[in-house]
């Protein structure tokens, strides 16, 4: 089959009336004593989804106590930083994780360490020993549960250390709480920027779509209520839902293996996601503009564990049949404010709050494991000391842990690595057609433009994570004829065109390279890259370091620049002074024809 297309519409203005499908909301009506009595459920995976939530709520309550003191085993430390609470949104944490592997990815938010707490909690609960020890060889000597249970502290110490700023913490203290990530179980970050990591996770989704060893993998971005009021979130969502990924247009026909779930807690920050700052009663309706299945979207009770869960596993079967992405609203609830600062008395009321508190996820799922006697009130209590104890110990570790070197504060900075080597499964590359040629002079000589074309075609030979993307890049050969012929030989999943979405074409491509891909990103003019600048700044040029170097980003962002050509003050400028100030990025000029094809081979 041919990699190109040609469009083939006929006007058609007949009289008609678009219909919108509905969404379906609170579905779920069963209780976790109904799916253990049916055989459901196992005994030991409700008390991990249990212990789960007991283990980011006591989490979150050290920071609400640290404030004040009050937190006895470290009242001596005095914490600085920030205080995004989740409390209150435990079931929606713990019931996606829970359902998650190991291998699935994550992103997250601001107020995510719930989030980052039940990844890894879920993923070392169902890791192997030889995996466990992997992950922390100093327990190499201990055994099964022993063994388990010094994993898991570790990880609750790693998590608050980061909290801290320690040395010790996920990301070596550089990220804190607002960013903290574990690559090892999939957990690519949590993102300051409202909204930051949705397109970080559409890229990601791109690469277990067009991978073979990543097939099977799925990945879940939380985002709050706010962040589906933000620009490229929707750009995310528009990007997730095209028809090449699953159409006849596509070379691998399946649709991206990508959960959005919006964690409506009903607040932006103080602004009330229904009745004032947005126009819908759901967020879930944001998917009808996307997709004409509405992303298989529904409304879930978050705050119901078991019923996030119930979602989550049909979510998941939606995508093992190619037929993803999904859209899931899970309606929670924090208890406290956006911030330790914020006191919440100026825009709702303590009334609300007693209101949500009658259906708070941790003692609530509490009620129902004794009522329908799944465990007794001694085995659950001896859950919640052994979590208390736990959190305890590893915060006296993580208050007394080593800072970072003060000398190291641009340590990581840029990445200082260098990698010539293509793993063997990634070698052997296979083109559809011949490449097309690079014309040369008489002397040898090829312009600027061919010789990056055939810079990219080398690379592109050598190793099949780089892939190219950018608006009008295939079946035209992009605005300058750049890539002209490339779509025939490499076929669309490695050369594709893109909405114009230049702030997800930069997203996706951080997505891509956190999974392992060398996405090459055109921009075609650089004055389009003022779209992208957050995705370029504070994505692609901060998580080498926010992370401690446990992860690079190695991509490619190609822009025009310069006029000559008449298009006036939006299609002319040269703006990679900008870029140049923006710590974590290299920014490449080349002169000559010369530089610019070993400069994209570097």
């Amino acid at each position: 089959m041919s990699n190109n297309y040609y469009s083939d519409s006929a006007p058609c203005f007949k009289k008609s009336t678009i219909k919108l499908n509905s969404i379906p909301a609170y579905q779920y009506d069963s209780t976790v004593a109904a799916e253990y009595k049916a055989k459901k459920i196992t005994k030991a995976e409700v008390l991990e989804i249990y212990e789960s939530m007991l283990t980011i709520r006591e989490f979150e309550e050290m920071i609400l106590k640290c404030r004040t003191g009050a937190y006895e085993i470290i009242s001596d430390y005095n914490y600085r930083g920030p205080t995004h609470l989740s409390i209150g949104q435990e079931a929606t944490a713990a019931g996606v994780c829970s359902v998650l592997n190991i291998t699935d990815f994550i992103t997250s938010t601001h107020r995510g360490h719930g989030d980052s707490i039940a990844k890894g909690f879920h993923a070392i609960k169902h890791m192997s020993e030889e995996d466990m020890k992997v992950r922390c060889p100093e327990y190499a000597s201990l055994k099964g549960e022993e063994l388990r249970d010094a994993v898991m502290e570790d990880h609750i110490f790693r998590t608050i250390a980061e909290l801290f700023g320690k040395e010790d913490g996920y990301g070596k203290g550089r990220g804190g709480g607002m960013h903290i990530a574990d690559f090892r179980v999939g957990h690519l970050g949590a993102n300051a920027i409202v909204g930051g990591g949705v397109p970080i996770a559409t890229g990601a989704a791109m690469t277990c779509r067009i991978d073979p060893a990543y097939q099977g993998r799925v990945v879940a971005t939380f985002a709050g209520d706010g962040a589906y009021a933000n620009g490229v979130v929707l750009e995310a969502l528009n990007w997730a839902a095209q028809d090449q990924f699953n159409g006849p247009l596509a070379k691998t026909k399946f649709g991206l293996p990508l959960i959005f779930i919006i964690v409506n807690n009903h607040f932006g920050m103080t602004g009330r996601a229904d009745g004032e700052v947005n126009g819908l009663d759901h967020l879930a309706r944001r998917a009808a503009g996307f997709d004409n299945d509405n992303m298989h979207a529904e409304v879930i009770n978050g705050m119901d564990p078991m019923a996030v869960r119930d979602a989550i596993t049909r979510a998941k079967a939606i995508i093992a049949k190619g037929e993803g992405p999904v859209l899931l609203e899970l309606d929670s609830y924090r208890y406290y404010g956006h911030s330790l600062s914020d006191p919440r008395n100026e825009y709702r009321t303590r009334e609300e709050e007693a209101r949500w508190k009658e259906v708070d996820p941790v003692p609530c799922f509490r009620a129902e494991i004794l009522a329908g006697k799944i465990a007794s009130e001694k085995e659950l209590a001896a859950i919640e000391k052994k979590v208390a104890d736990r959190n305890a110990r590893a915060a006296r570790r993580a208050a007394d842990a080593a800072d970072p070197d003060p000398a190291d504060v641009i340590k990581h900075m840029y990445t200082d690595t260098f990698c010539d080597e293509v793993p063997a499964e990634y070698s052997n590359v296979t083109i559809d057609e011949p490449l097309p040629v690079v014309k040369r002079d008489a002397d040898g000589r090829v312009n600027y433009r061919d010789a990056i074309k055939e810079g990219l075609m080398e690379e592109m030979m050598r190793d099949k994570r780089v892939v190219l993307f950018g608006e009008d890049v295939a079946d035209y050969g992009g605005a300058f004829k750049l890539s002209k012929g490339m779509l025939e030989s490499f076929g669309r999943d490695r050369v594709f065109n893109t909405p114009i979405s230049e702030a997800c074409i930069c997203g996706a491509a951080v997505g891509m390279a956190m999974t392992g891909y060398r996405p090459v990103a055109e921009l075609m003019y650089m004055d389009f890259a003022l779209m992208a600048s957050d995705q370029i700044a504070n994505q692609a040029g901060k998580w080498h370091y926010m992370t401690g170097a446990s992860t690079e980003v190695p991509l490619v962002i190609r822009c025009s620049v310069g006029g000559g050509k008449g298009y006036g003050g939006q299609h002319s400028q040269s703006l990679e002074s900008m870029f140049a100030h923006i710590p974590g990025t290299y920014v490449a000029y080349p002169s000559n024809p010369y530089d610019a094809k070993g400069m994209i081979k570097t």
